[in-house]
């Protein structure tokens, strides 16, 4: 993860506590971090668990190192993107070094080149790196493999359709010889065209699926019978009233973050 640490959003008590953003937060707290030669910085009494969730002790290490290393007299439990507190945590870290030890969803089922590429795309092209991996767990089947073809033709990664592939100047039986870490290169030029648009698992995947929903709210129908359209993807449509809704679409993604954040899978 070479370049700057960044989080997205606010870590902590009452904070948006992405997902990623937290994970971050939790390396960065297990860190010990010089303030100046004249000043030592106090670790955390204790080394937290990244798991990505925001709960009582991720709080209390921030609140310490609030007190103990920054002398505020009332800790706010909160790290804000290059607020003090975060410039602290950052002090004297490589970013790469960061990267090595970062833990994502799915990450315990890739390889390291091909974690430490996503993590870097993610940030390029501005979404959360669990987001972009889980879309590519259900893209894949669970399998990666930059080679998957459906009955369509579409492959890889994101399953390219061949009129992509041509549009990103490839070709689907190129990305099909691809390593996984070379074909993510055509899945940042893919998702450049929507950089720093996609907030929410639901519109990551609508990069993929029906960019026309992006920024859309979930309730937005896609599909609709009878139409082409619903019957190549009436599977989506859970309650079965004739309309696939954006949170519908979504929601075997949504499930994939969930499966890849647990045990054997996370890391």
């Amino acid at each position: 993860m070479p370049g700057k640490i960044a989080i997205f959003s606010s870590v902590g008590r009452n904070s948006t506590n992405l997902f990623v953003d937290v994970t971050i937060v939790q390396q960065l707290l297990n860190l010990t971090v010089p303030i100046s030669p004249s000043q030592i910085a106090r670790p955390i009494a204790r080394p937290i668990a990244v798991d990505g969730l925001c709960g009582p002790a991720t709080i209390s290490a921030i609140e310490q190192i609030q007190r103990q290393s920054l002398l505020m007299s009332r800790p706010t439990g909160e790290v804000e993107p290059d607020d003090p507190t975060f410039n602290f945590l950052t002090r004297g870290v490589a970013a790469e070094a960061l990267g090595s030890q970062q833990q994502l969803a799915w990450g315990a089922r890739v390889s390291a080149a091909f974690k430490a590429k996503l993590i870097q795309i993610a940030e390029n092209i501005g979404v959360d790196p669990n987001y972009l991996i889980s879309a590519i767990a259900f893209e894949t089947g669970e399998t990666f493999s930059p080679s998957i073809r459906n009955r369509s033709g579409a492959t890889g990664l994101i399953q390219f359709l061949p009129n992509t592939a041509t549009e990103l100047g490839t070709s689907t039986s190129d990305l099909a010889v691809m390593t996984a870490e070379d074909q993510m290169d055509y899945v940042e030029k893919y998702f450049n065209q929507y950089k720093n648009m996609l907030e929410t698992i639901e519109d990551v995947y609508m990069a993929i699926l029906w960019p026309a929903a992006i920024g859309k709210p979930n309730s937005w129908v896609l599909f609709s019978r009878p139409s082409a359209q619903y019957d190549r993807n009436s599977g989506l449509d859970t309650n079965k009233d004739g309309n696939v809704t954006k949170e519908e679409a979504a929601a075997m993604v949504k499930a994939k973050l969930l499966k890849g954040r647990g045990a054997g899978y996370f890391g």
